[in-house]
């Protein structure tokens, strides 16, 4: 297990038992994650509400998050904080989503310089994306910010989680 799945099962929070989870980025070692990705957990948490509807493109939409990026923050950064990041984003949708089963996702936007995330529910069996989708694993995903390319040409790389 490692240290932040450990931090996430030994830091107990009031209330029913999805909610007895807590964020790893509250007690994560400060070395882990970059400030600035800290922060915007921070802000994360308090401004997200998630949104369920029986239209795809209107839940992406509503669940949708952009953040900011350039090669000189993602070299700063560094590949391990970017990782941790993008599973404590997982985590807080998860720990923000009360009503049914939705599949989290992120992708990387190398045009607008922007990683992404969102949540759509799980019954819709699909993603939002026109284009085609290179489901990765996390270090893949985080690889490709730094190639700056897909696997495929026209291809999103991107992925997804379960929550």
């Amino acid at each position: 297990m490692s240290p932040t799945e450990q931090l996430i099962h030994n830091k107990k929070l009031k209330g029913d038992a999805k909610k007895r989870r807590t964020l790893a980025w509250r007690y994560m070692p400060r070395g882990l994650m970059h400030s600035t990705l800290n922060q915007w957990l921070r802000e994360l948490e308090i401004e997200t509400q998630i949104v369920h509807s029986t239209d795809i493109n209107e839940e992406a939409n509503s669940n949708m998050v952009t953040f900011g990026t350039n090669e000189s923050l993602l070299q700063d950064w560094g590949k391990d904080s970017i990782k941790a990041f993008v599973l404590e984003c997982a985590e807080l949708y998860n720990l923000k989503n009360t009503v049914a089963p939705m599949t989290f996702y992120s992708w990387y936007d190398e045009m607008a310089g922007q990683i992404r995330i969102s949540a759509v529910s799980a019954c819709h069996g699909k993603l939002p994306f026109r284009c085609n989708v290179n489901q990765v694993g996390l270090g893949a995903f985080i690889e490709s910010f730094y190639t700056q390319s897909s696997i495929e040409p026209y291809t999103l790389n991107v992925w997804l989680k379960g929550i």
